[in-house]
């Protein structure tokens, strides 16, 4: 067919489409006990008008709002913090709205900056942390502040590229994971170490991993100075070099055991040979002192896969890794299994259990559920927010400060109620065009905001340092 009489084909039929949708009755047609309905032209081109938002102004209205610049005296201070914590859209949502409740916490990542080995913060979620996104942000962050290195934990086997380190394998390695669809291996056990996945080793295989160095790589994750080999379920005499340093574990052992290589020089390239058989649950790179983030994505899942993970292993892990915070951030993938009230009550039943099965394996830990942010399809021709998104973002909110964790709300960070379109739409975008996931500038924005929003807190902890319990109680017991 010539290119002339495809463009008037393609022209006729969307002229067609646009006199059917004209002709449509708002209501539909009904047919038997069905409505046929066909969306207008109108409808297509054009959103849910009402609540339109201008994101480039919500997000730098987040950054404004949080400058201390202003505020000279200690009580305007406090007064500054104290709305921050009750009003700010950015702000945490804390169990009793105790706003001591990171104060541990932030006592640990100060004295981690003098320590001999890295704190870890564990950021598990759905496709939206993919490649290391939102992870790497907030990491960098992080090691700004209280120091470290490196990218935390990674897989022995890589499936999904990131942005940080590049990595290959050679050799008998088989990959199982505990979430995903049919194509991904179940193992016949529970044992998934803390990433909910896991390479079966049978004689000898070699891992190598680079630092990445792509724009958008974050600096301090370039480099590091210590490597852990996290691994389980071996046999006697398995052994692992890395960078031509030998370490061998000559019994068998049931449990977690981390191998350790602090290196004479910090580097941006790791080697590892392995023999023997074990069950390898991730390599770690990382500074010996400060903090780092480990990026856990798992594609497609809800967060209700961590009880199909052995508590025993789990705990374990955690400990040997030194994990101080848990993240969690899900509830996209949710969205089209919600119909009503009823799915939304059962799905907070699950997410309840995941947060006090993570709590058994580490009851130490401070757990951060970073909430679902908007996502829009079209109804009845328009654009717009799905429907009970809003209503599973407020159950979500509750039952996480119920169990005891923070959450943050990234639907109202973003700007709520249709702010996914605004974000699809802004130039450069935001968001893609599935109205879903953010771009990678999208979620180097949103990164930022959580960032931001971390380090208030982290403030507002190091001011009360420095003033009298006595004034910082009567403040913040004033009634705004």
């Amino acid at each position: 067919m010539q290119p002339l009489k495809i463009t008037l084909f393609i022209g006729t039929v969307f002229l067609l489409l646009g006199v059917i949708g004209v002709l449509m009755p708002a209501d539909g047609v009904p047919i038997g006990s069905l409505t046929l309905k066909f969306p207008s032209p109108k409808s297509i081109l054009t959103v849910e008008n009402d609540t339109v938002i201008n994101v480039e102004t919500t997000m730098a209205s987040l950054k404004e709002e949080v400058t201390l610049s202003h505020i000279k005296e200690m009580n305007d201070s406090l007064l500054f913090f104290k709305t921050y914590l009750q009003q700010h859209k950015s702000r945490f949502h804390l169990p009793q709205d105790d706003y001591t409740f990171l104060d541990r916490f932030f006592a640990l990542l100060d004295s981690a900056k003098y320590g001999t080995s890295a704190i870890h913060i564990t950021h598990y979620g759905d496709s939206q942390i993919e490649m290391d996104r939102i992870t790497n942000t907030f990491r960098q962050t992080l090691q700004e502040q209280f120091s470290g290195a490196g990218a935390g934990i990674v897989p022995a086997i890589q499936t999904i590229p990131t942005l940080s380190v590049m990595q290959s394998f050679a050799g008998n390695l088989s990959r199982f994971a505990v979430y995903g669809d049919t194509s991904q291996i179940r193992a016949s056990h529970r044992r998934y170490g803390l990433s909910g996945s896991f390479a079966q080793l049978d004689s000898s295989a070699t891992i190598s991993i680079v630092a990445a160095n792509y724009r958008q790589t974050e600096e301090l994750v370039k480099r590091f100075s210590r490597v852990i080999l996290l691994f389980g379920n071996n046999t006697a005499n398995f052994s692992a070099v890395c960078n031509g340093v030998p370490r061998t574990v000559s019994t068998a052992r049931k449990g977690v055991t981390p191998l350790v290589w602090t290196l004479p020089a910090p580097t941006s390239r790791v080697s590892l040979r392995l023999n023997g058989t074990a069950e390898i649950y991730g390599i770690s790179l990382e500074g010996t002192s400060g903090v780092t983030v480990d990026n856990v994505p798992m594609r497609g899942c809800s967060g209700t896969i961590f009880t199909q993970m052995d508590t025993a292993i789990l705990a374990q892990s955690y400990r040997a890794m030194n994990v101080k915070m848990i993240i969690l951030q899900y509830g996209g993938n949710m969205i089209p299994q919600i119909n009503g009230t009823s799915a939304i009550e059962r799905y907070m039943k699950q997410i309840t259990g995941q947060i006090r099965h993570l709590q058994r394996a580490n009851p130490d830990a401070v757990l951060l559920f970073i909430g679902l942010g908007d996502m829009a399809k079209r109804i009845n021709g328009t654009l717009q927010t799905c429907p009970f998104l809003p209503a599973l973002n407020d159950s979500l909110r509750n039952t996480v400060t119920a169990c005891g964790g923070i959450y943050w709300d990234m639907f109202r960070v973003m700007g709520g109620h249709n702010s996914i379109v605004a974000w699809a739409n802004h130039s450069p975008a935001w968001a893609s065009a599935d109205y879903i996931h953010f771009t990678d500038v999208g979620a180097k924005e949103i990164a930022t905001a959580l960032s931001d929003a971390f380090m208030m807190y982290y403030r507002f902890y190091r001011l009360r340092q420095n003033c009298s319990p006595v004034l910082v109680k009567s403040v913040m017991n004033r009634i705004l």
